[in-house]
């Protein structure tokens, strides 16, 4: 049972449906190859940094066994060959899975699995910088990876495969933001909002303190579908 972050899901989607976006159904036969390591891309050699020069930047994933979910690329703001310099940038995927653990420690760690798989597969001339803390993604793309075609269609299509070789997962969405007129604050109070869930999860399978009234998350169980349930079948 992951509904935990249905809402977060759902606000999200919901954010998209007032802009202009551009929508990218999963072609398995337009992916990029991966490697293991985030490709080295210097100063002279990029074309721009995404996130860079302070602006607004973020990366996420929220997984769910409930959500119904396509997989496709949806693109808000511009493609890589028409950005010229450094832009806000956002990158978000939702994971829907064909089920999920009974057992909460399995939900925690499949979670965690998946939020950390990005830094797995790399694709040239794109290097990502990644904050688990802050959650800022930032990526330095090089000159050379966009004379080679590298576009957003193309790095969704590639994260989709990934995530859907896994047996567990049925559907993911990639939801890249870049260049674009949009406000980051809503995206910034979800991704701060999911964040918040996770810790609690957490903070209920460590049996920290089971007394919900003297408990400093407890406003985060009481709005979250599904936290208070998992709390007292642990405490059991």
């Amino acid at each position: 049972m992951i509904g935990i972050f249905d809402n977060d899901i759902k606000d999200i989607l919901g954010l998209l449906d007032g802009t202009s976006s551009k929508r990218f159904p999963f072609d398995e036969k337009d992916v990029l190859p991966t490697q293991e390591r985030s490709d080295l891309v210097l100063m002279r050699d990029s074309a721009y940094e995404l996130g860079g020069s302070n602006l607004d930047s973020l990366g996420m994933a929220l997984v769910t066994d409930d959500v119904d979910l396509k997989s496709e690329t949806i693109l808000v703001g511009k493609e890589l060959k028409d950005i010229k310099a450094d832009c806000n940038y956002a990158k978000i995927v939702l994971i829907s899975l064909k089920q999920s653990p009974d057992e909460e420690q399995k939900i925690f760690d499949l979670i965690k699995s998946l939020e950390y798989a990005k830094y797995k597969d790399n694709v040239r001339g794109f290097m990502m910088r990644a904050s688990a803390l802050t959650k800022r993604e930032q990526v330095r793309v090089s000159k050379q990876a966009l004379k080679d075609g590298l576009s957003f269609q193309k790095l969704g299509n590639t994260i989709i495969a990934s995530y859907l070789a896994r047996s567990v997962v049925s559907a993911v969405t990639v939801i890249f933001i870049a260049d674009a007129p949009v406000g980051f604050a809503p995206i910034y109070a979800i991704s701060d909002r999911s964040s918040e869930v996770l810790d609690a999860l957490n903070h209920i399978l460590d049996n920290v303190l089971v007394d919900c009234a003297h408990c400093n998350l407890k406003e985060i169980c009481d709005k979250v579908e599904g936290m208070r349930e998992l709390h007292l079948k642990r405490a059991k």
